[in-house]
């Protein structure tokens, strides 16, 4: 009776459907017996899993160029280390569906660790090479890196009560030789975090870089981004960057927001770190364009006259933010033009291609004055110095300003005579047109 139970439970293991090549890891997984006729394998049979995580293990079997009409699969494992959450046999490619009534037994056992599929069916059952019994489901329960295999078929050759293949003799005759098992790794510990990382705002993108981890295990490292705080895990904000490089330019981003960085370092099975976290503003790097036609004119003897054409704030593009305006009574440079007195008032920026202009107040007369201007952006990148210019005032007593102190500067200060309203004629500029003011034009006349 026993013998006729294994046959039927033989029979429903052996009849796999044909698929691809036979065990592509039969090169890798121990094997347990011999070759000469039929053998069990598990595919995958040599994996590394997230400790916590499931994953699926096909029992597959090549029945050795024979007719089998059943097949058993017996698997012991380590309840501490395995949980089998399900055996699928609606996949299987041999002996039909779980409707099928040619099913003996499948049960899981995780209290003892053990786990049983018998199938089988009529002649003139299955011959195949890489037909699969079942799917497994099946869940690490805890860390291990096995020094053997840990998940392992029941098998003694030509044994009949442990796992077996029935040939189609009508003697339920055991053809099983040999089993490859699995050895499977689970891995809960991730890789350290990443470190030296930084973020160098550029415009309108940031220049990530990092050092990765010397961790034998670690694989990748993922950076996500976000704007008002750092993302806490894996799913919070837009992931950038997967990979195991170590920089990487994250572009299209606005100027002025900043941004909040956290990368997590990751192994092959999707273990990761704690994160690293960086944040930054991009900025706006390029400066307005340098202002090349700065032209000076003597307005007064106290004023001069500034014209220029409007540059860009990128350049030749936009509008800038502001105008540095500088005079000096020496020649201004790059080296000195901070130094040099800075005008108040000066006008905002029109567009690029603009005329523009201002008036200079407040100097002093028959003096050279030197002018230089620079055009800043919002972020504060101020362009090159402008070409410097200079112009010399009028004399005080120069009243027609023809750069000639005569009659007519005589008239106009006569005809001005007693004026208390600050007119041109008023050289000292005291209120009144007097005697002080006719000894300054004697003293310039000419």
């Amino acid at each position: 009776m026993i013998k006729t139970k294994n046959i039927l439970r033989l029979a429903v293991l052996s009849i796999f459907l044909l698929s691809g090549s036979f065990f592509p890891s039969l090169t890798e997984a121990a094997l347990v017996g011999n070759t000469n006729n039929a053998t069990f394998a598990l595919w995958p049979d040599l994996n590394t899993y997230k400790t916590g995580s499931t994953f699926s293990v096909d029992i597959m079997v090549n029945t050795h160029g024979q007719n089998v009409v059943a097949v058993s699969a017996y698997i012991n494992y380590s309840p501490s280390l395995f949980e089998v959450i399900s055996i699928d046999d609606v996949s299987s490619s041999i002996f039909g569906s779980t409707s099928d009534p040619k099913e003996a037994e499948k049960s899981i056992d995780n209290t003892s660790g053990k786990l049983k599929i018998t199938r089988g069916g009529p002649t003139p059952g299955v011959n195949t090479t890489n037909g699969k019994v079942a799917t497994l489901t099946i869940k690490g329960k805890t860390d291990v890196i096995p020094a053997s295999d840990n998940f392992n078929f029941d098998f003694t050759a030509g044994s009949t009560i442990e796992s077996n293949v029935i040939l189609n003799d009508g003697m339920g005759t055991d053809i099983l030789s040999g089993v490859y098992n699995g050895r499977f790794t689970f891995d809960g510990t991730p890789p350290a975090n990443i470190s030296g990382f930084t973020a160098t705002p550029g415009d309108k993108q940031i220049t990530l870089g990092w050092i990765n981890p010397t961790n034998p295990d670690f694989a990748a490292v993922k950076i996500l981004r976000k704007t008002g705080s750092y993302p806490v895990d894996i799913n919070d904000g837009v992931s950038i960057f997967d990979s195991n490089g170590t920089s990487y330019i994250d572009t299209g981003l606005t100027n002025g927001i900043t941004y909040y960085y956290k990368a997590f370092s990751r192994d092959a099975v999707g273990n990761y770190s704690s994160g690293a976290q960086v944040s930054a503003a991009p900025i706006n790097t390029v400066a307005p364009a340098q202002i090349t036609n700065l032209a000076a004119t003597a307005i007064t003897a106290r004023t001069v006259k500034l014209d220029w054409i409007a540059v860009g704030d990128d350049g030749l593009t936009g509008t800038a933010a502001s105008y540095d305006i500088r005079y000096s009574t020496v020649v201004i440079s790059a080296a000195n033009f901070s130094s040099a007195t800075q005008i108040s008032g000066a006008p905002s920026p029109k567009p690029s291609g603009s005329a523009e202009t201002v008036t200079i107040g407040g100097l002093l007369g028959n003096t050279t004055y030197y002018f230089a201007i620079k055009a800043v952006d919002g972020s504060g990148n101020a362009s090159t110095i402008s070409n410097v210019v200079n112009s010399l005032t009028y004399k005080t007593a120069d009243i027609n300003y023809d750069r000639s102190i005569n009659s007519v500067d005589f008239g106009m200060l006569m005809s001005w005579w007693g004026d208390n309203t600050k007119p041109p004629a008023d050289i000292n500029q005291d209120g009144f047109i007097n005697s002080v003011d006719f000894g300054i034009m004697m003293s310039q006349w000419g």
